[in-house]
């Protein structure tokens, strides 16, 4: 036997706990503290069947929401409220376990995983949300169960049976959930950010740079979803911003001069999908080198770079055709004195190196071989940390500490390639990513941004060249096709969280106004015929659907149909007190004080009752009867 008290208590504590999980990195350290404590707190008192004062808890619940109440401002309405629903969820976990405590721990748990959607809408959310109904659905039968004794216990079959409908419940709600979906408004980011300013995020892709600044590494989050058949990693240069003036030391961007020409020279073609996330960035990311853009409006500037023409951080997608090459072809030449100008401050030792380095060429090709060979022969190392910092950090890098991250060794390069008088420019973008073959798609995290340049040479035009291959470690992998069951776990988790954006989160209104549109076409669009041809389906259908209905009837067994026609015909015959089905068998016969009455209620009781079917001679008896009786009636 099972007490009831056991699994509603077990569930309750669930329940409050998923609540809290989704909540945690957004509240303070002491409401995390004091939850747990609560938590573990409640545990032990309910073991001990020990509470603390209501009057107490009461005092604590209306201390902790006063204290976060002073917090609220216009600027600061989300922290304290979650901080003050973790406390207060705490609080009931601690508290004695009346059904109205229970419902109290549900709400809560309920609004505090609402309030993580206002800070995120992940996928995951989904699964706590579905995780959190079914419990709330199973504890409230358990609940009823609870709310007439506390004490009761039950069978272990019948705790399987009360689960087995909960869950039925449960799952009877999947229909209704679809129908909301399609057709209530939604919004394509958390419900905070329509409040609040969302800040920027820590991200590795810039649209200026300026080495010897200090800076925060970037985080390992997707930075965008690309469709994609699978290409070598060392062609996954995804092309973001044109990096090509300076302004001190600062390389930031304009538009490339009036009169250039780009032209993309025939090759391989390639196509994607890209499935940005949402960002305050403008620029489009398309793989290198691109040739054409579509699927969204976009403005295409002369080198190649593409970016939105409308302001707007709701969640995209577009389709680019790339070729898969390292040149850009120029119609017509480019300005050279556009891409000349050189940063302040420039050492003596860099224009020195730059002048050996055009001295010891014959031409700009070699000037670059030779320039290879330098990194090379100095043993450069590619590092994120510990980078040089100041208006000098470039000379420092290549002469005294020969390591830093790729913007080091792409303004280096570029600086004493201007020096020695090649036009050259910084291409911004991102270098790899990790490709799911379940979904045959890339994604690509903000620590993957990277910086290279394209180097102008004569009949070739803008040819691409990566400083930071030239690094003794070179620069690192982002797909080294690893397997194993964790490997295709995280593939499964990003698959799930890929078509959540596509499926859920990108399901806007205009995607419900446009659904609505296809619908109406589509009735506009049948004819007569097919009109009949689906009536004459959905009749087929329904005919199906009753005759499984009669099939699946129920049939009567025989000791059912005997007791049947038994209460019928004794019904009929004898005025009772109440209806003959309210009555015991035994309880029956002596009501009416018939002898045959009573005699099928002896036979019938003594097989029935115990267990045993009835037998034929037993069946023949009591029909025997069942006609005698219904002689009298008639007689």
């Amino acid at each position: 036997m099972i007490r009831i008290r056991i699994p509603l208590l077990f569930l309750t504590f669930c329940i409050a706990l998923l609540g809290f999980i989704p909540l945690f990195p957004y509240i303070e350290p002491a409401p995390r503290f004091l939850f747990l404590a609560a938590f573990a707190a409640g545990i032990l008192a309910d073991y001990r069947n020990r509470y603390p004062a209501a009057s107490i808890t009461t005092l604590v619940s209306i201390l902790f929401f006063a204290f976060y109440m002073v917090q609220f401002s216009r600027d600061n309405v989300l922290s304290p409220a979650a901080n003050a629903i973790i406390l207060l969820l705490g609080v009931r976990l601690i508290s004695e376990k009346s059904g109205r405590n229970h419902l109290q721990v549900f709400v809560l748990a309920l609004i505090a995983l609402a309030a993580s959607s206002l800070y995120s809408l992940d996928a995951v959310f989904l699964v706590y949300l579905l995780v959190q109904l079914v419990l709330i659905t199973v504890s409230m039968v358990l609940l009823t169960f609870h709310g007439k004794d506390p004490q009761m216990n039950i069978s272990r079959p019948g705790m399987k049976k009360i689960l087995t409908s909960s869950l039925l419940m449960s799952l009877a709600i999947i229909p209704l959930t679809v129908f909301f979906f399609l057709i209530l408004p939604r919004t394509q980011y958390p419900l905070w950010h329509l409040v609040q300013k969302p800040s920027a995020k820590v991200t590795g892709f810039s649209d200026k740079i300026e080495p010897g600044t200090a800076s925060t590494a970037a985080a390992k989050i997707v930075a965008f979803r690309a469709e994609s058949s699978r290409v070598e990693q060392s062609q996954l240069y995804w092309r973001g911003i044109v990096l090509n003036q300076i302004a001190g030391n600062t390389w930031s961007r304009i538009e490339p001069p009036a009169g250039e020409v780009s032209r993309v020279k025939a090759g391989p073609t390639i196509r994607q999908t890209i499935y940005p996330e949402p960002s305050q960035n403008r620029y489009l990311i398309t793989l290198n080198i691109p040739r054409q853009l579509s699927g969204t409006r976009a403005i295409a500037s002369r080198d190649l770079v593409f970016y939105k023409s409308y302001q707007s951080q709701r969640r995209i997608s577009y389709s680019v055709e790339s070729i898969m090459g390292d040149r850009i072809g120029v119609v017509g030449g480019i300005h050279h004195k556009f891409y000349l100008k050189l940063p302040t401050g420039i050492s003596p030792r860099m224009k020195n190196l730059a002048s050996d380095l055009r001295r010891q060429s014959r031409d700009h090709h070699q000037l670059l071989s030779r320039l290879e060979d330098f990194y090379r022969g100095k043993s450069f190392i590619y590092l994120t940390s510990d980078l040089p910092t100041g208006s000098s950090s470039i000379d420092t890098f290549l002469f005294d500490k020969r390591s830093g991250n790729c913007e080091f060794f792409a303004v280096s390069a570029a600086t004493l390639l201007r020096l020695a008088k090649v036009p050259t420019r910084l291409v911004g973008g991102y270098l790899g990513g990790e490709y799911n073959p379940i979904g045959r798609y890339y994604t690509v995290t903000e620590d993957m941004a990277h910086v290279w340049m394209e180097v102008y040479l004569a009949g070739e035009g803008w040819v691409t060249v990566d400083p930071t291959r030239w690094a003794v470690n070179t620069v690192r992998s982002s797909d080294a096709g690893r397997q194993g069951m964790m490997r295709q776990l995280q593939a499964y988790l990003d698959l799930f969280g890929y078509y959540w954006n596509r499926a859920v989160i990108t399901y806007d209104l205009e995607s419900q106004i446009s659904l609505a549109g296809a619908a109406s076409r589509n009735l506009k669009q049948l004819k007569i015929a097919d009109l009949k041809i689906f009536v004459v389906l959905l009749v087929v259908v329904a005919a199906v659907v009753f005759a499984r209905l009669i099939s699946t009837k129920r049939v009567k067994t025989r000791e059912e149909r005997l007791l049947s026609d038994f209460l019928r015909i004794v019904g009929k015959q004898y005025p009772l007190t109440k209806e003959p089905g309210t009555f015991g068998l035994y309880e029956l016969a002596d009501e009416t004080g018939d002898p045959w009455v009573k005699h099928f209620a002896s036979i019938y009781g003594e097989a029935v009752y115990h267990e045993q079917p009835l037998t034929v001679q037993q069946i023949k008896q009591l029909e025997h009867i069942l006609s005698l009786l219904e002689k009298d009636r008639q007689g």
